[in-house]
């Protein structure tokens, strides 16, 4: 019986390793809503990021960019183009 626990338990811990880091919803609008990737980086561009690639990334649209020297990828909300996360690289 102990070990039938110990098995699920390390199961769910694996699982739960194994989920997607980023695990953000950005909107739920459908995409004939969404900014255009023309869009999103003019709106960065404005805020100081040099943008080298706007991309769809589930339900958010994410940007590659620098900004003060550092790597960042920026997840936005498509529709309102409201900066979600920011990772640096």
């Amino acid at each position: 019986m102990k070990t039938t626990i110990r098995n699920a338990a390390i199961a769910l811990f694996l699982l739960g390793a194994a989920t997607p880091a980023l695990a953000i919803e950005c909107t739920t609008e459908p995409m004939d809503k969404w900014m255009k990737p023309d869009a999103v980086h003019k709106l960065l561009t404005e805020q100081g990021y040099d943008v080298r690639k706007v991309k769809v990334e589930d339900s958010c649209l994410e940007a590659f960019a620098m900004k003060d020297g550092k790597r960042q990828e920026i997840y936005l909300d498509p529709v309102s183009g409201k900066i979600v996360k920011i990772k640096e690289k």
